[in-house]
């Protein structure tokens, strides 16, 4: 009994602190309302679950585009839409019947004979609905693609727009509208531009976006005098990783929106958002951004008020009990009652389960929202290594605690080569240090593939910082528990291998992501914990080489080389 009043007051101090984090990170930003009360236009693509325009035989049910369509007429009167086919040519005859307008796009690609068909179901449809179709988009960023050339894009709209009797336009990125042919220009009845300040060759944060957005609309209207601008798309993503600043969350994203409609009502500049509902299937091309520039999640739920504070995490109270929950939990399995531990050691305990509760929280959602299901696969083998990372980061905390609770805190300190040695040969349970050594290996395996992937191929890849913020603290811990960070362990090439490739790709990351990306910087900060025990490999290996090459140097029994 006296034992676990003793724990009472560092579970107290644990649970007020993860309330209080969780506090922070969902209070409510006060933001600019929005000036008007519906919006201009919306990108709209019906693409749910596992819904793919990559699937050719897929054709979206009537129904579902009408439910779609009824749902945002509260928000918005027009609908931007990039294709005709697989069901999208029903949206337009949707929209009529609820009074709604359609800036109707057409795909156009290589394939000429399938560019043929679009136009040809355009024509048809603006022809059938001339009130409902306010203009027909010919081709969405071909140019910056490379699939057709500016004359061939001219003369499809000079096409369209003689057959349809509608206005004819085309979109593509700003840079590509400045250096698109005279021929191209003159062929539309409006310029229709996209401006992303999170896609830019250099990012911004959402601070300077409106700005930035201002600056290029000065510049196209400076290149395009007395021609009607539009802005065909912009927004900003919800979720996804940093890119030096610029920094994905819903209340950036309503930042951002809602700044950027003040100033397009005081300068009455017509514009479009990217997109109407959050699309998974663009994480394939686009990373875990891509998937997030709704104005509603994919269940159709709205992500945030236009008149009312926001928050990144709404539902915080929840979720602050959950990882509350699951520290004790934490704390249970290492039978915290159990073992006479002193106070420091209680408190040091009880708020590193409190912060692997929270890291998990964190980790499972962002894992569930990143994973990318794959058709040919039965199950989605992301979201499943999504999970196993979230449960070896719980693992790791419950037996580190375990043994930091019972005063074994050098079985945390076993070589790489014993749990190597177990993999070999996996009949039989493995020890304590035996499983530690194996979770130490699989954090660091986990995290040099994650910094390799970050230097070869950055741009779609996130920093799973939630995921790996456990064993990176926990084992830090441990290793200064052993003997000290840099203690020089003997003849243990693996970690100094380890260290070697995590110190060599953290100075990468760093530099390549600029210190303006604080996740990445984080990201740094664990790898190089993680590479810490390697540090003391290096002394131990340079040590063993003095004493080959001087044998007077040799350890004796009363000098042992740790």
């Amino acid at each position: 009994m006296r034992g676990a009043i003793g724990w009472l007051p560092p579970l107290l101090a644990a649970a007020a602190l993860t309330l209080a984090a969780w506090a922070w990170l969902g209070h409510p930003v006060a933001l600019p309302p929005a000036p008007e009360a519906k919006l201009h236009c919306a990108s709209y693509t019906p693409f749910r679950g596992n819904q793919t325009p990559f699937n050719p035989a897929l054709i979206i049910p009537k129904a579902q585009i009408e439910e779609d369509l009824k749902q945002l007429q509260p928000v918005t009167d027009c609908i931007r839409t990039y294709a005709v086919n697989q069901g999208l040519d029903q949206a337009v005859p949707a929209a009529a019947a609820l009074g709604m307008k359609v800036m109707l796009g057409i795909w156009i690609g290589r394939n000429m004979a399938d560019n043929e068909a679009q136009i040809a179901t355009a024509i048809t449809l603006a022809k059938a609905h001339p009130e409902t179709v306010r203009a027909i988009i010919v081709g969405n960023e071909v140019l910056l693609r490379g699939e057709q050339t500016g004359e061939t894009l001219a003369g499809m709209a000079r096409r369209i727009r003689a057959e349809a009797g509608v206005p004819v336009t085309y979109a593509d990125v700003w840079e590509f509208w400045l250096r698109a042919p005279e021929a191209l220009k003159q062929s539309v009845d409006f310029i229709t531009i996209h401006i992303l300040p999170y896609w830019e060759d250099d990012p911004l944060p959402v601070s300077a976006a409106v700005k930035h957005l201002e600056t290029i609309v000065a510049e196209v209207q400076e290149a395009f005098p007395g021609r009607e601008i539009v802005i065909g798309e912009t927004g900003w993503p919800s979720e996804g990783r940093w890119r030096e600043d610029a920094a994905p969350s819903i209340v950036n994203q309503a930042r951002y929106l809602r700044e950027f409609l003040v100033y397009a009502k005081a300068h009455e500049l017509d514009y479009n958002f990217i997109e109407a509902f959050d699309q998974p299937w663009k994480r394939y091309q686009e990373g875990t951004a891509g998937g997030f520039w709704g104005l509603f999640h994919e269940d159709r739920t709205p992500k945030f008020s236009w008149d009312q504070p926001v928050s990144n995490y709404p539902f915080w109270p929840g979720f602050a009990g959950i990882s509350v929950a699951l520290g004790l939990g934490i704390l249970a399995l290492a039978r915290f009652w159990r073992n006479p531990a002193g106070a420091a050691a209680r408190f040091l305990c009880a708020f590193g389960a409190m912060l692997a509760g929270t890291a998990l929280v964190l980790h499972f959602p962002h894992g569930w929202l990143a994973s990318r299901y794959d058709p040919k696969w039965i199950l989605d083998w992301e979201w499943i290594l999504e999970c196993v990372i979230g449960v070896q980061a719980f693992v790791t905390a419950v037996l580190l605690i375990a043994v930091a609770l019972a005063g074994r805190l050098r079985d945390a300190g076993a070589s790489l080569l014993e749990g190597i040695a177990w993999i070999r040969r996996p009949f039989r349970l493995p020890t304590i240090r035996e499983s530690i050594a194996i979770l130490r290996l699989a954090a660091l395996l986990g995290a040099a593939t994650v910094s390799l992937g970050l230097c070869f191929d950055p741009r779609y890849k996130d920093f799973p910082i939630a995921a790996y913020v456990v064993p990176a603290l926990f084992f830090l811990v441990a290793d200064i528990a052993r003997g000290g960070l840099f203690a020089a362990l003997s003849d243990r090439r693996e970690e100094a291998g380890f260290a070697l490739l995590l110190a060599g790709t953290a100075i990468y990351v760093f530099a390549n992501e600029t210190p303006l990306n604080l996740m990445a910087d984080i990201w740094v900060v664990l790898t190089l914990l993680l590479a810490v025990p390697g540090i003391g490999a290096w002394r131990g290996l340079f040590q063993r080489l003095r004493m080959s090459s001087n044998p007077a140097s040799k350890p004796t029994a009363a000098s042992p080389v740790l």
